[in-house]
């Protein structure tokens, strides 16, 4: 099974708009109930409404613009991106009216690049060191004030390092560190209910067999060195899989050519409960 790469030059970067962040490749993530009512200590907007909006956000972002990258004209790609852009405003616009005043300053940061790529398509912004200074502070805030389960998992050349054997349902801050020498991503996938097959297996299925058996999650990317941190919703229990779709010789800022990690060894799985 293939899916598109979770890199922005595929979609946009999904993974750096959703401001901690995850990754393109599937269905957008439901948004939560009602947040909770924590209040941050100077009494500016409750930390949970700012935790929430930012995971719809990055639920919403994951899907990526609705266009094959591959195939679509320039002008298609344009529309698509425009489309995109329009459907994230509203969740952009939450995020900024829930920031505490903790990280205020850093949000109008990164939902302001944000808006300025979708509207431009220029991808460097969330390289400059503007975007990602922001970003790691947010990360951090959220890590220390969102009470989100949390795993820590670390990427080889070629394997995973603490992926958990079973997580509670509900939101969960994945953390990649990278410790390889070439880029990495953890892609999770909700397996569905009735599927009986590994991952190995519905990894080696065609692509339209592949995607019907699996439900997509989200994603953790990092470049060689580099750690990223990803608040993805685990909504359902059941089995998940997880894996890097990044081909050999990628390392940073430039893609390989060669076989995907997954078949090098870059696959697991766990359960929610």
């Amino acid at each position: 099974m293939t899916i598109p790469p979770t890199r922005l030059t595929a979609c946009l970067a999904a993974s750096a708009l959703a401001l901690a962040l995850g990754a393109c490749g599937g269905a957008p993530a439901a948004p939560s109930a009602e947040p909770g009512a924590a209040a941050t200590a100077d009494g500016s907007a409750p930390v949970a409404a700012f935790c929430e909006s930012v995971v719809d956000f990055e639920g919403a972002s994951s899907a990526g613009p609705p266009v094959d990258f591959a195939t679509a004209t320039p002008e298609e790609i344009q529309a698509a991106l425009a489309q995109f852009g329009t459907t994230l405003q509203p969740f952009l616009a939450a995020i900024d009216s829930a920031a505490p005043e903790a990280v205020a300053a850093d949000t109008a940061t990164l939902t302001g690049l944000t808006r300025q790529a979708l509207s431009t398509g220029d991808d460097t912004v969330f390289e400059s060191p503007e975007f990602t200074a922001a970003e790691d502070r947010v990360d951090t805030y959220m890590l220390a004030e969102c009470g989100y389960e949390q795993v820590e998992i670390t990427a080889a050349d070629f394997e995973y390092q603490g992926l958990p054997e079973s997580l509670p349902a509900g939101v969960t801050a994945i953390t990649l560190v990278n410790e390889g020498e070439e880029q990495h991503e953890v892609g999770i996938v909700r397996i569905n209910d009735g599927v009986t097959l590994t991952v190995e297996e519905i990894l080696a299925l065609p692509e339209e067999e592949g995607m019907a058996a699996v439900t997509f999650a989200g994603a953790a990317y990092a470049e060689p060195g580099g750690t990223d941190t990803s608040f993805i919703r685990l909504a359902e229990p059941g089995r998940y899989g997880v894996a890097c779709f990044i081909p050999e010789g990628s390392t940073a800022g430039a893609e390989g050519t060669g076989a995907p990690h997954f078949t090098l060894g870059m696959l697991g799985d766990f359960t929610v409960t």
